[in-house]
């Protein structure tokens, strides 16, 4: 009776060994793939932290540009106002050369006037 005891222990050893293997093949297989996804859990917060340097990077980009344009619209307007007053300036500049050309044929009619009369018998 002892011998089938011991045989039947034997027996119950083994396949707990067996189990206790499979069991560490299984946790070895965990441990693997727990590697693998700390790994890959690394490499996302790594491309995270990229794009979010990126993002960084064009939202610095876009203020700059958006400083420029501002920039370039004030000159734009500042430029548009001092052509309106130089429009206006050679407005008034043409109206005084017609009320001198005026003038100066007023001045060339009476001259001649008196060139005539003065060379008239």
């Amino acid at each position: 009776m002892q011998v089938q005891d011991t045989a039947t222990l034997q027996a119950e050893l083994a396949q707990a060994q067996q189990e206790k293997a499979k069991q560490e093949e299984k946790i070895a297989a965990y441990e693997e793939q727990r590697q693998q996804l700390r790994w890959e859990l690394r490499k996302l917060q790594g491309s995270q932290e990229q794009s979010k340097q990126e993002a960084r990077s064009l939202q610095e980009r876009l203020q700059e540009l958006s400083s420029q344009a501002q920039h370039w619209q004030q000159l734009h307007q500042e430029s548009k106002r001092a052509l309106a007053m130089r429009e206006e300036e050679l407005v008034v500049c043409k109206v005084e050369l017609a009320f001198l050309k005026e003038e100066l044929s007023k001045a060339t009619e009476q001259v001649q006037d008196r060139n005539r009369q003065h060379h008239s018998p």
